[in-house]
């Protein structure tokens, strides 16, 4: 990470910005417009009302616009399942986490920059390297496994 203390700060706030969620009352609008547009399975008002609670509360652990686009930008033939809607919330918001733990953790030392890879970082990364690519040559997997040690180790450059 790079720039002055004061412009991690303000990134750092404006990630967080962007964290916030909507109003109850506007997540409900936006699941009764999906609704109004998708195939559903019949329910009775009981069940059509515990589904939009349920929805609703869930849905407010994630920022304003990632909610809006899963629900009115994204398309659905059938009304979403919680699994669908989740996992386009969290492709969406995981990259802002990222970003904001990064700034909460300042930046990285050069020494940690540079640390080589261990023994097991290595054996773990074949493993890996094996297990995604079994058809491949031996010696073929072996090099990408040291192109991956050779890029997270800059000390030999």
């Amino acid at each position: 990470m790079t720039g002055t203390p004061e412009a991690a700060q303000s990134a750092l706030e404006d990630l967080r910005n962007f964290m916030t969620p909507a109003p109850m009352r506007k997540i409900e609008e936006w699941i009764a417009r999906v609704s109004v547009v998708t195939a559903k399975r019949r329910e009775d008002e009981f069940g059509e009302e515990l589904r939009v609670v349920e929805y609703s509360s869930r849905l407010s652990r994630y920022p304003a616009d990632v909610v809006k686009n899963a629900l009115l930008i994204a398309t659905y033939k059938f009304f979403p399942t919680w699994d669908e809607l989740e996992r386009r919330c969290e492709a969406m918001t995981a990259p802002r986490r990222c970003m904001i733990a990064a700034l909460e953790r300042g930046p990285v030392s050069k020494e940690e920059e540079r640390k080589a890879a261990t023994v097991e970082e290595r054996e773990r990364i074949q493993a890996l390297v094996d297990r995604a690519f079994p058809h491949i040559a031996p010696e073929r997997r072996q090099e990408a496994v040291d192109a991956v040690a050779k890029a997270n180790d800059m000390r030999s450059e």
